[in-house]
């Protein structure tokens, strides 16, 4: 339940719909957290037990800045519909999760869920300002919490890997450092959108690194590249 606080509300009585809806939320014990659009107070109108419900919450701000708030709305509402382990669908503000070191990788338009939502995005190409042999490689990284029993990742790619003769082109996914997922040029390709579901081995209960990366590499051009998606990863 968003409770939206604003001078209107501050000075509304118990006639008030809102009044009445937040009075149902709670009773219905559903969990509170309280908006505000600028700076207010809780209306003296409400019962005092509601009042002391919605002030142990977390509070946010849309204010002074409306983005960084919302942002924070919304990773507080992926963390409460979350299941499983881990789960990020990176949404049109960044991702859901605020651990992650994207480094190169940037948050792109395309989406695999059809949610209006985002993914994440990388190229890695040779540089023809620099002499062969080359190796061009980008990294986006979290740290999660794994528990100490058998776990499955779920993601969702599209890939664009290219090596002309002597070069490689390839995506990989490691998990503290153990490769459980890869893909290189020689390999089908996947312009669409593909499913990808892979064993993370027991390794006993402890955080660890989860990272995806594309990697370009030759000894004799310039030509190959290597160009990836990621949406929608789970752990569970």
């Amino acid at each position: 339940m968003l409770a939206c606080l604003s001078l209107a509300t501050q000075e509304g009585d118990a006639n008030r719909f809102f009044h009445k809806e937040w009075i149902l939320a709670h009773k219905a014990q559903r969990r509170f957290l309280p908006v505000r659009f600028e700076e207010c107070r809780l209306p003296a109108s409400l019962p005092k037990a509601l009042v002391a419900a919605i002030e142990s919450r977390q509070r946010e701000d849309l204010f002074p800045s409306y983005e960084d708030g919302l942002r924070r709305i919304l990773r507080f509402l992926h963390a409460e519909k979350r299941t499983g382990v881990f789960s990020e669908t990176f949404s049109c503000l960044g991702p859901d999760n605020a651990g992650w070191r994207l480094g190169s990788w940037g948050i792109d338009a395309a989406d695999s869920t059809g949610g209006n939502s985002r993914s994440i995005h990388a190229l890695a190409g040779l540089s023809p300002t620099k002499l062969l042999p080359q190796v061009a490689s980008q990294t986006a990284d979290i740290d999660i919490d794994l528990p100490g029993r058998p776990l499955l990742l779920r993601y969702r790619r599209r890939l664009r890997l290219t090596a002309p003769v002597a070069g490689e082109a390839g995506f990989r996914v490691a998990v503290d450092g153990e490769v459980v997922d890869t893909a290189s040029h020689t390999g089908p390709v996947e312009d669409e959108w593909t499913t990808r579901s892979v064993s993370i081995p027991d390794r006993g209960a402890r955080r660890a690194r989860l990272e995806v990366t594309v990697a370009a590499s030759s000894a004799l051009n310039y030509f190959p590249s290597a160009e990836a998606w990621v949406d929608d990863v789970r752990v569970a």
